[in-house]
Formats: structure tokens, sequence, C-alpha cells
């Protein structure tokens, strides 16, 4: 177990994505050793953002010689020898495991597929936790995780238990305090309000028996407020549409620097305090990056344009879209006066508040708070057969963990290990019976 006068700041990411979560702990003071993710594209955005020589958000510096800076399965590196040795190696020196495994699974968007292989991962994550025995473990999905699979449930499973109940028995028996704790990302600055389930972990050898949910809920709402404080963000109500975008939204469009083909603009000047953090490293640049227009047919623009004539706001009625051409039954058009609500995989389901076309990437990544300065990599965008296989740019940011979420959530878990080591009055009121 790593002792107070080791360095209390190093984390390995599992299913890394593009690096939204890692980004956040970079961003409060936290040091990568290593980030699996097998999607090429996903991982190449990881690699160009926080690994590589002069990457704007490095802070994977130490990345061990035995692991290649390539795609890897998590299967791969546990079901290999000589890479399980070198984890067994790191064992006590790690900090923190974390990871957002794959959530389609478990989304009750989807499919809600007991069976489907890619719910058996969360425990790939706990058998990497078994070896490396870190003080903190994370694991963070869709709230779908924590519900029972009753029309589709998993063969030889009993339908009254959730998976998310099965993994805190599983990292229990590990011998963690484990808690499961409810978040909303606009708590904490993101422009959007997104939901999601924290699976939380601290090694009872190092915290002795307490309430695991309680202690990281209580330290993560004193955290949220502070972040929104430190960076102008008015903390009595959350950052809308417009103070994220409207400086992306230019009348003036000019040939997209990436794809010549298409459109794009420059920026408008940094209205709000959220667009001054997400330019604040290119105030420089003339035209954002990843911010091209769609080559919308005259039938969609016609649409849209109707949509901006009628004023309308939020989730478009099916009838209204079937009178007017869209088979599709899902469009929302931005309200400029509320955060986002949760963001997908799907450009096309947004519709911008100012112009006839879809949101563009950049403006999904910042209604992720993703850093202007931040670049994706890979193919734009990804329809047909290989949708939900491959991860294009679309997939990597609406898939990810939002930066300032992963940036609180590291600033909670440092704050709770200096309780610990110090000692601290206020975690008599988080003991449980049992303690060490």
């Amino acid at each position: 177990m790593l002792s107070s006068n080791e360095k209390p700041n190093t984390y390995i990411d599992f299913f890394a994505g593009c690096g939204g979560l890692s980004l956040g702990l970079g961003q409060a003071g936290w040091d990568g050793v290593f980030a699996i993710e097998k999607d090429p594209m996903a991982f190449a955005s990881f690699h160009k953002n926080l690994v590589e020589v002069g990457a704007p958000h490095r802070h994977f510096k130490s990345w061990p010689s035995w692991l290649t800076q390539a795609p890897h399965a998590i299967e791969d590196v546990l079901e290999d020898d000589a890479m399980r040795n070198h984890l067994k190696a790191l064992s006590g020196h790690i900090t923190l495991v974390a990871g957002g495994p794959p959530c389609q699974g478990f989304s009750v968007a989807g499919a809600r597929n007991g069976n489907d292989p890619r719910n058996i991962l969360v425990f790939k994550q706990i058998e990497a936790i078994k070896i490396l025995r870190p003080i903190f473990a994370i694991v963070e999905n869709v709230t779908g995780f924590e519900r029972k699979f009753v029309s589709r449930p998993i063969d030889g499973v009993d339908v009254t238990e959730s998976v998310a109940d099965r993994a805190i028995r599983e990292i229990e028996s590990l011998g963690y305090n484990v808690g499961k704790v409810m978040i909303n990302a606009a708590d904490y600055g993101v422009p959007q309000v997104r939901k999601r389930v924290i699976l939380f972990a601290i090694s009872k050898d190092f915290a002795g028996v307490l309430s695991a949910s309680s202690l990281l809920q209580d330290v993560l709402l004193k955290v949220g407020k502070e972040q929104r404080k430190q960076f102008h963000l008015s903390t009595d109500r959350y950052v809308n549409v417009e103070e994220a975008v409207s400086d992306l939204a230019g009348d003036e469009n000019v040939i997209d620097p990436e794809f010549s083909n298409y459109k794009t603009c420059k920026y408008l000047p940094a209205v709000s305090s959220y667009q001054k953090l997400m330019r604040k490293n290119c105030l420089e640049q003339e035209v954002p990056t990843c911010h091209r227009f769609n080559n919308h047919s005259a039938k969609v623009v016609a649409l849209y344009s109707k949509v901006h004539r009628e004023k309308l706001v939020g989730r478009l009625s099916k009838e209204f879209l079937y009178e007017n051409g869209c088979h599709s039954n899902k469009r929302f058009v931005l309200d400029t006066t509320l955060p986002c609500s949760t963001l997908t995989t799907a450009p096309e389901e947004l519709i911008h508040y100012k112009h006839p076309r879809v949101v563009t990437l950049r403006e999904m990544a910042r209604l992720q708070s993703f850093p202007d300065d931040f670049s994706f990599c890979g193919r734009y965008t990804l329809n047909g057969p290989a949708r939900g296989v491959d991860v294009p740019r679309n997939a990597q940011i609406g898939n990810a963990i939002p930066p300032l979420v992963g940036r609180a959530l590291g600033i909670a878990l440092q704050r709770i290990m200096k309780m610990v080591l110090e000692n601290d009055p206020a975690l008599k009121e988080y003991e449980l019976s049992g303690k060490k």
C-alpha cells in the first residue's frame, strides 16, 4: 500500500477513450502512469493531447517501457503473463485506478441487454484493482448501470441484482469501502445536465472502515462550488448554452482549414467566463478546430429555418418532424437559457439555436467542457455498419467523461487523502463500526 512519503497522485486510466477523465485529473495535478484504450482513433486523440512530447496537456511523462504507446484492450494486458507481472510490480504504488467501462449495454436509451459482452468489462477493471491495490478506485457509468436487467436478464444471474451492486460486492471483498454516488456534470461547471453513477472505493488499510459514498458526496459538493467560483462561473445557476458556444456562432463563413469542401467560421469575441476558460490556451487562433459545418440539403435547411421562425426549443414533436419530411423522431433545438440536455454521440440530434444547421464537433466538445486546444483524431463522424464499433471523433466526444468532472473528482480525492493522512477530525462522522 502507498505510504504517506511516496508521491500521492499517480493513476492509471482504463477505458480511457479520448481522455476526458485523464484531462481533468491532469488539470487537478495528478500524474498519469499509463492508460488503456483499445480503439485506434480514440487512443490517437489521447496520445496527441496527453502523452506525446509537446502535447498541450501532457502529464503522462513516465509511460512504462513494457507497454507500447498504442491501442490495447484491457483483456490483452490482463491475460498476457509478462504484462500481468509488470502490473503486479506496481502493486501498492498506484494511488488511483479509474475508468469508465463502455456504457452501451446499460444505457436506458439502448437495448439494455444483460448479456451484452461489454457489460463484463467492469469486472476486468476490478481484476486490475485486485492486482494493483490502489488507495482509491473509481468506476463511472450511466445511471442504467445500477438498474437490474429484468426484461433481458444476464444468463444465470439473479435479476434482483444490478451490475453495479455486483461490482460493489466484488470490490468490497478486496478490502475496500465502496460507495455509490450520483453526480450531475452541471454541478461542476459543465454546460450540460449529464447524470452519471460513480462507484467510489477507498482502501480500508488506508482509511479504516467508513462510509465512502457519504464522504465523496460531501467533499464533491464543496469542490463543485469552489471550482465554479474559481472559474468565475455562476454558483446559483448552471452554465447555459449561450454562455458555452455563442462565440462559435459567427455569421461570416470561411473555408474549413482541415476539410476544404466544408465551411466554418471565425471566432467571435469571448464574452462569458466559460468561453474565456475554454479558449485560454488559443487566444491568437482565428478559426476553431473541429468546427466544420455540415453540407445540409436544401430540404434540411428549410426545416431548420422553419424551426427558428417558429421559435421552437427543446425536443421537437414527432408530428412536427414527420409533417416536415424528417423521418427521425429525435431532434432537439438548443435552448440558450439552459444547459444542454445529456449529450450523445449524435451531432445530428442537436439543432443550433441560431443557424439552420446541426451542432459542430467543437460545439459538442464545448458542451462537454473540452478546451479548444484539445484536438480530436480519426474520422470526423461515422454511420452505417461500423457505427458502434469504430470510435470516430463524434463518438469520442459524446462518450467522454467531461474534463471538468474529472478535475473535480481529482481534487476531491486529493482532499480525502489529506484528511486521512492528517487524521482530520471531520472524518469521524464518516466512520463505521469495525474500524481498523
